[in-house]
């Protein structure tokens, strides 16, 4: 590049300046050293951090929030984010009593194979949930009742894929008015389920048989309790509890009854009120 001075009357040269220029590499490596490290420690950081599943508000639309299952699909998909909307949430009865959902309503001729946030050496992790089985062990539970353990509104039932097999989510109400909370609990691993998504159940309705997730486990329950206002199948191992609460409290400290109590359950209009009408559903399709 030439330049034209016009106190000297001649071309001056300058030299075109060289990339990076100064550069110190004494001070530059170690800075870039550091800062990968750092970038790599945080994003470390974040995936360890469980996540709040209420940090999303999504509007209603159903392109971008994908809600019901087509009924009898046995389909895997990813139901992410699927949030429950406040008005089919509305349609949730309210549960007054909580009971076992394998065996009898206190349990019995049943163990618990793997307790909550035990932890797995195979997996590495802790697990999310209660492994019921029947007293025989293995598979010879294998086609065992399943039953809802309060009344409530199913909210997921498919294939959730490999690891899960068949799944059913049903969400309970609990409490009135401002005190009113959501819980979901959450049937894996199931042979058959009986129920779609949308479906109104009472307490003791039987809604799957026992399974082994497809021939990936001896036969078992995976049985969960959760805190959430999201269907999705989620994981059921992790170093955290995430939206997690332990199974077999939950049940004992709701349950609402006298421990021998063992009576039928209340019919869902009982619990609605009698100005409801009964709601009825084709689960023929």
């Amino acid at each position: 590049m030439s330049t034209f001075d016009r106190r000297r009357g001649r071309v001056k040269y300058v030299p075109p300046r060289k990339f990076l220029e100064g550069l110190d590499l004494r001070v530059a490596v170690p800075v870039t050293l550091f800062s990968t490290i750092l970038i790599v420690f945080c994003l470390w950081i974040l995936k360890k951090t469980p996540l709040e599943q209420k940090w999303v508000k999504l509007r209603d639309y159903e392109d971008w929030r994908p809600f019901s299952v087509p009924e009898h699909s046995r389909d895997s998909y990813n139901d992410a984010f699927s949030f429950v909307r406040p008005i089919e949430a509305a349609l949730t009865p309210r549960a007054t009593r909580f009971d076992s959902p394998l065996g009898s309503e206190n349990g019995a001729l049943t163990y618990n194979a793997q307790p909550f946030m035990n932890f797995n050496s195979g997996f590495g992790s802790n697990h999310l949930a209660d492994d019921l089985n029947g007293i025989g062990g293995m598979n010879t539970d294998l086609g065992d009742d399943v039953f809802a353990v309060a009344a409530g509104r199913v909210i997921y039932a498919a294939d959730a894929g490999e690891g899960w097999g068949n799944l059913v989510i049903i969400e309970h109400a609990l409490g009135e008015s401002r005190t009113r909370r959501m819980l979901q609990s959450v049937y894996a691993h199931l042979d058959k389920f009986f129920v779609a998504s949308g479906a109104l159940v009472q307490r003791g309705d039987m809604i799957g048989k026992v399974g082994d997730a497809n021939g990936r486990y001896p036969a078992h329950l995976h049985f969960e309790m959760r805190e959430s206002d999201v269907a999705d199948p989620g994981q059921g191992y992790s170093k955290h509890k995430l939206n997690r609460i332990n199974p077999s409290d939950t049940i004992e400290n709701l349950r609402g009854a006298e421990e021998g109590t063992l009576n039928r359950a209340p019919k869902i209009l009982d619990i609605l009120g009698p100005d409801v009408q009964e709601i009825k559903f084709d689960l023929k399709g």
